[in-house]
């Protein structure tokens, strides 16, 4: 299951981007790509993918605090630093939050399902493994 939403991730990812290269945006023309408000569910979504990035943050930073696991995200490397964790994580946040203004309203429920999904499953998958968030 995770391998197919890991792949339906990266295609709509990959049709956002390829969206930007057979239409090019001139300065200037970045509102017209704001087209659309956010909607209440969007926000909630926004509130609900911030929620579980912020458990799958602390569970990141045990992974580096701890030589008996290792990160498998191959952009923060097997043992990230705390300070490259977090900045990791703001940066997908203001990402994610960013993108889901720019897709299109009728597009954004699957947008927001599939990454509530998506992290949901890493953070019972570092569950199982035995990642655990110390307070």
């Amino acid at each position: 299951m995770r391998n197919i939403l890991t792949a339906l991730g990266i295609v709509l990812l990959s049709l956002i981007m390829l969206s930007f290269v057979f239409k090019p945006v001139k300065a200037g023309e970045w509102k017209d790509l704001y087209k659309e408000p956010l909607s209440e569910g969007d926000i909630k979504g926004i509130y609900a993918f911030n929620v579980l990035q912020f458990v799958d943050m602390l569970q990141t930073l045990e992974i580096a605090n701890n030589d008996d696991y290792y990160e498998k995200n191959k952009i923060l490397g097997k043992h990230p630093s705390e300070f490259q964790v977090v900045t990791y994580f703001i940066a997908r946040g203001f990402a994610h939050y960013e993108a889901t203004k720019i897709i299109p309203i009728k597009y954004r429920k699957f947008w927001h399902t599939y990454n509530i999904v998506y992290n949901y499953n890493v953070i019972k998958d570092n569950h199982e493994l035995g990642i655990r968030i110390d307070f």
